[in-house]
């Protein structure tokens, strides 16, 4: 397919119109301009035709808007080869393509880009301030002496989103084209569901890292009573557990009944 870089490259544009009538519909038609002169070259009519349709109402994740954009241009392709009985029908599948694959794209990227690596990627951020000994904005960060941690915990921040979002814009691009009904235009290529399973449960494992690791810094000079430590690791351990089952679908009367356990040893051998 050609102009596939202009395209992508376009698709960082894709919010750069929005408008409360049609909403990214604008964006949309400056991606794949380049894309309909191609096809419709020979045919200025059925060039008008397809950006009136292009101008309609549309609605995507920005970063999963191409998992739509791949498939509609494919489905451009077909619109121009076809014979003027099935104009209708083609334009209908057209439609039909656009509003599913847009919502489902919405829907996956939002979870994904927006409420997972978004937070995750400010956690990680802040894990290697931690693990740089940089709990505040210290004399020595101004002097430049702990400048590369703080740009190490920027920059890590900075890949942990950007580099999943190219690899996803570019990949939803390449599979929507090449895709069908029966990989719904590349979307179900991956398990969207266990991947952002898998970051959610990394970005809590960080923060729990944070926690602690604060807790550690606040409180290493205090004498702290031993059994005040114990109760509440045991408080904490008990809520990091109950999280992980729920995670896993194990009811949590298990965790319930495991700690009534422990409990009534642990106090009968006191």
């Amino acid at each position: 397919m050609k102009d596939n870089l202009k395209i992508f490259l376009r698709t960082y544009l894709l919010q750069g119109f929005w408008n409360y009538g049609k909403l990214q519909n604008v964006g949309l038609l400056f991606i794949t301009e380049p894309a309909l002169k191609r096809i419709h070259a020979d045919n200025p009519l059925m060039y008008k035709r397809s950006v009136a349709r292009t101008l309609e109402a549309f609605n995507a994740n920005p970063v999963m808007s191409t998992y739509s954009i791949g498939a509609m241009i494919k489905q451009e392709e077909k619109i121009s080869t076809c014979s003027l009985q099935d104009l209708h029908d083609e334009e209908r599948e057209w439609r039909i393509i656009r509003s599913s694959t847009a919502n489902t794209a919405a829907s996956i990227g939002d979870r994904l880009f927006w409420a997972t690596l978004k937070p995750l990627s400010l956690v990680l951020c802040f894990v290697i301030l931690s693990a740089g000994e940089i709990h505040v904005l210290k004399d020595e960060v101004y002097r430049g002496q702990m400048l590369f941690i703080v740009f190490l915990a920027l920059g890590g921040s900075l890949l942990v989103y950007n580099v999943p979002a190219i690899a996803a814009r570019y990949k939803g691009f390449v599979d929507s084209y090449n895709g069908g009904e029966d990989n719904f235009y590349g979307l179900i290529n991956l398990n969207w569901n266990k991947v952002i399973s898998f970051l959610k449960t990394l970005g809590q494992i960080f923060t729990v890292f944070i926690i602690f690791y604060g807790l550690y810094i606040r409180f290493k000079d205090a004498m702290l009573d031993a059994d005040f430590i114990t109760r509440a690791s045991l408080l904490v351990a008990f809520i990091v557990l109950s999280m992980f089952m729920k995670k896993l679908n194990i009811p949590n009367i298990f965790l319930y009944v495991i700690a009534t356990v422990v409990f009534a040893v642990a106090s009968f051998l006191a």
